[in-house]
């Protein structure tokens, strides 16, 4: 039996008896589950074959402290807190789940657009206040979606969107070859977008990708969503420019910092939720189940 260190919280989460409802399956994959914190796997890493991470911090620390460690998967898709060039050379192989929550994250921007556009938290607050007070909103029909990242979450969200009768125009280095999305520059998806969302991975390359030069070129009253990595946007520039009625809202999943957060908390027109987007009761269990035997097939080479 290979000993897999999970230390994210996210494995099992909302899921009661966690422990006892997957030990037969790591089981049956030749595998034995230590749930631990990060600090306590770094404390004692003898045995340790593969390790399970969310979005704790993979890094050199880590890798050379885990001298038996063959194998680190990261649960869920996202590879920004890794240390590729460590793993490389402590020869531990990095995996993750591509693809697995593609739905549920679409499913969240399209919620966080219908959210903003229609301002229901606005609503939501002046009935609990009982001003009861109509507000009045704008419709997403018919709309222009400018949608930056064509990978699997981008073209579902533009699926969705089709479904409002979106113009669904993209940005992405890579070509595009579906014709269900207009591929454009950068220069004119900022443009001519009512509504831009992200959904790109985090690099050093665009890191505040979304900065005062790039927000200032948006159309004027737009909106913009972001479920991918919170450092792509400046999220303190991203504050000033739905203060100053530039930007007419802000759909925000993910934060840089616990700073950059509360510049956005501070505007009415911001909707902010936790990193949650893909924390579905039904992505968690089939990304719990996919990682098991993932992780047991890097190991035992099958």
């Amino acid at each position: 039996m290979k000993k897999i260190a999970v230390i994210t919280t996210a494995f099992g989460y909302g899921l009661e008896n966690c422990k006892e409802t997957y030990a037969s399956l790591f089981a049956e994959e030749g595998l034995k589950a230590w749930y631990c914190t990060r600090e306590e796997l770094l404390s004692s890493p003898n045995g340790v074959e593969g390790i399970i991470v969310g979005v704790e911090k993979a890094d050199d620390e880590l890798f050379s402290t885990c001298k038996q460690t063959q194998v680190a998967m990261k649960f869920g898709v996202g590879m920004d807190n890794f240390d590729k060039i460590s793993a490389r050379d402590h020869n531990i192989r990095l995996a993750n789940l591509p693809g697995i929550n593609s739905d549920a994250v679409a499913e969240m921007t399209l919620a966080l657009m219908l959210t903003v556009s229609r301002r229901i938290v606005e609503l939501h607050q002046s009935c609990i206040e009982g001003s009861f007070n109509q507000i009045c909103s704008h419709s997403i029909m018919g709309k222009t979606l400018g949608i930056v990242g064509l990978g699997s979450i981008g073209v579902k969200v533009a699926r969705l969107a089709k479904a409002f009768s979106m113009r669904c125009i993209g940005f992405d280095l890579m070509p595009y070859d579906g014709d269900d999305i207009e591929q454009v520059s950068l220069e004119t998806l900022l443009a001519e977008s009512d509504i831009i969302t992200i959904h790109i991975p985090l690099t050093l390359e665009n890191y505040h990708y979304f900065d005062a030069k790039v927000l200032c070129k948006m159309k004027k009253g737009a909106i913009i969503l972001n479920t991918s990595r919170g450092g792509i946007v400046d999220e303190v520039a991203l504050a000033r420019y739905l203060q100053n009625g530039h930007l007419a809202g802000a759909g925000i999943d993910v934060f840089e910092s616990k700073k950059a957060v509360s510049a956005l908390l501070s505007c009415p027109q911001a909707v902010c939720t936790p990193h949650v987007a893909a924390y579905t009761h039904e992505t968690l269990r089939n990304m719990e189940k996919t990682i098991i035997k993932k992780i047991s097939q890097l190991l035992y080479q099958k």
